[in-house]
């Protein structure tokens, strides 16, 4: 990965914390473009954005659909704000499309349409029981907001009303954990207000407020060996919660769409 991006310098006001922002560069008309370049030093544009924080945000998401989650912090501007889910969502398996699909999909996201895709992805993650790396995040978001979660759930119970059946309350509780599941996928860095805490905190504590406020991992899942279908396995989550503890793992071969046309998969490899 190349160092010689622009780096976009904010400071609004004496008082203000100064903000260096990777692969953002303003424009005469006061809007600011994300671009990424290849460790060759040719740059490619990653679209036109109101505000530095959004290109910024572009930029880390462009970087992450080509070098995956493994990316180092020190190339990125927010790499705190992704939840696992948008990782999963931006490179690997279960992404929607290849790599430059992806970003041309982040070149759009000024209209909100990167937001809603995430957000539908979000919600089949968390219903897609047979798929232990998404039950695993699943799985992970319960044990680390179990106490919220279930505040949510109870109240999601009664607004199901007293006539309601035990069917109908279960399914309120659950589609409410879907909605704070979704929710929690998003990305943080389109908060203004984590933004601007994220860039005080930062600057007390240095660069390795990066992996602040990931979710704790969840106890390793254990193979478990039993007599079934050929190519399945039983997935035994000890901590998981009801609906993840056991499950089975299929096999589905991935499909994957036809790349944009605009930038090589290999773009920055």
């Amino acid at each position: 990965m190349a160092t010689k991006e622009a780096v976009a310098v904010l400071a609004p006001s004496p008082a203000a914390v100064v903000v260096k922002y990777r692969g953002v560069v303003m424009l005469p008309d006061g809007k600011w473009r994300a671009i990424i370049v290849n460790r060759d030093g040719e740059s490619f544009d990653v679209g036109e954005y109101e505000t530095a924080a959004a290109a910024a945000l572009a930029h880390d998401r462009a970087i992450l659909a080509i070098l995956g989650p493994g990316t180092s912090a020190t190339v990125l501007n927010f790499r705190a704000a992704f939840s696992d889910t948008e990782l999963r969502f931006l490179r690997g398996h279960h992404a929607p499309t290849r790599p430059a699909g992806i970003v041309a999909m982040v070149r759009r996201s000024s209209n909100g349409s990167y937001d809603t895709e995430l957000s539908q992805f979000a919600a089949r993650a968390f219903d897609a029981h047979l798929d232990p790396e998404l039950a695993h995040d699943v799985a992970n978001f319960r044990l680390a907001h179990s106490e919220i979660l279930d505040r949510l759930k109870e109240n999601a119970a009664i607004a199901a009303g007293a006539q309601a059946s035990p069917e109908m309350r279960a399914k309120a509780k659950l589609d409410a954990e879907r909605q704070a599941f979704v929710q929690a996928a998003k990305n943080k860095a389109t908060d203004k207000l984590w933004v601007e805490s994220y860039h005080r905190r930062r600057q007390e504590t240095g660069l390795t407020f990066e992996d602040e406020n990931r979710w704790p991992l969840i106890i390793p899942a254990v193979d478990v060996r039993v007599d079934w279908f050929p190519g399945e396995e039983l997935i035994y989550l000890p901590h998981g919660s009801s609906y993840v503890d056991e499950m089975i793992m299929r096999r589905d071969l991935i499909k994957n769409s036809e790349p944009d046309a605009l930038m090589n998969d290999g773009f920055l490899i």
